[in-house]
């Protein structure tokens, strides 16, 4: 996945970045269905089901999963519509420190292959997810026979005649699919901006240790100076893009962490008859945990390597006025590049094995 241009175009509504990725600025008519729907199907359809018709542990449960996909669907919404202007700005920043990164002649076969491995991280994830999603979850959660413990579509009883069942099988497949369009591209925007901002760490890294080879040949030395001053920007650059990155995304990741650690570990409870049913909702909460502790641990692998490059760039053959530049990046790159959910919870590798030990623990204590 290369980025070569990002074009903000207000008429259409479109943010494009480069010809084979786009992100669409969804119209006000999809958020007005959307949310509308959202609040209809399983803001509504919860209450009445816990209100009228719920029995049992297992019941409560079950509705509660359907809870925190309203809880997720509704906080990835909320993000598309105020965040919009901050995107756009992170997105421009990226364009240009992507346009950067490939003006070094020897390392484009580097870049080249360091956004082949952002681009498959970003294809796997949506390909996997809507493979379920399409032919799994929606022709589940479409059918009226099977309520998910929440009452389908409340008002329209009874559902086995018609149009009332025709009325409620387009509801719902509207519903559910407004909900993969925002919830994949929430979190597969997400999943490329940090993976990229760790690609853009790594280059960054090359430079600096080719910095140091052209130092120790001793030739042309100028434009090993010149290189230093542009890398002194880029590096700038990635540090404004992690600024946007943890303001964009602290408040939903935290929402996003505590309701797919909840739903991983309340399906345990449920008797295992029924595990096919709410199988997709877990794989999706399963896999978004561990990708956003992926990428987030090779975005801080890869600004380690940084901060070793700059150390080892050859500082010590420089002019008095390029040293000062160096020690400025290298106290820069000492401070720890981290995203945390709710600005509290570091989302790293380890993060996802204290958590999953954690939710062990918890359903091994109060099931034996």
């Amino acid at each position: 996945m290369v980025i070569s241009d990002v074009h903000v175009d207000g008429s259409a509504g479109k943010v494009k970045i480069e010809a084979k990725v786009e992100i669409y600025v969804l119209p006000t008519w999809f958020w007005i269905l959307h949310l509308s729907l959202l609040f209809y199907v399983y803001a509504v359809g919860s209450l009445w089901f816990q209100w009228k018709e719920a029995q049992g542990a297992g019941d409560l449960i079950k509705s509660y999963v359907n809870i925190s996909i309203l809880i997720l669907t509704a906080t990835d919404g909320w993000w598309f519509i105020t965040q919009r202007t901050l995107l756009i700005t992170a997105l421009t920043k990226i364009e240009q420190s992507n346009r950067m990164a490939r003006s070094s002649a020897s390392l484009q076969k580097k870049h080249r292959k360091l956004m082949k491995i952002v681009k498959r991280i970003v294809l796997v994830f949506y390909g996997f997810n809507y493979f379920d999603g399409i032919f799994i979850y929606l022709p589940h959660r479409v059918d009226v026979q099977n309520s998910y413990s929440m009452t389908l579509c409340v008002g329209l009883e009874p559902l086995t005649a018609s149009p009332n069942r025709e009325a409620c099988l387009i509801i719902l497949a509207l519903q559910e699919i407004t909900i993969m369009i925002t919830a994949l591209n929430y979190q597969g925007l997400l999943l490329f901006l940090i993976a990229h901002t760790a690609a853009m760490y790594k280059m960054l890294a090359y430079e600096m240790i080719e910095l140091n080879e052209n130092y120790s040949k001793n030739t042309n030395q100028k434009l090993a100076r010149d290189t230093l001053s542009t890398l002194v920007d880029r590096h700038s650059l990635v540090l404004d893009v992690i600024d946007d990155l943890k303001s964009l995304y602290s408040v939903p990741l935290g929402v996003n962490f505590g309701s797919s650690a909840v739903i991983i570990s309340l399906f345990f409870f449920l008797p295992i008859q029924e595990w096919l049913q709410f199988m997709p909702v877990l794989v999706y909460c399963f896999l978004v945990f561990f990708l956003y502790c992926f990428v987030c641990q090779w975005l801080i692998n890869c600004s380690e390597l940084f901060e070793r490059s700059v150390y080892c760039c050859g500082w010590e053959n420089f002019d008095l006025k390029e040293k000062k530049l160096v020690f400025v990046m290298l106290r820069q790159s000492q401070k720890p590049v981290e995203l945390l959910a709710a600005d509290i919870v570091p989302v790293n590798i380890y993060t996802f094995a204290t958590t999953l030990r954690g939710m062990f623990k918890f359903i091994t204590v109060f099931k034996f």
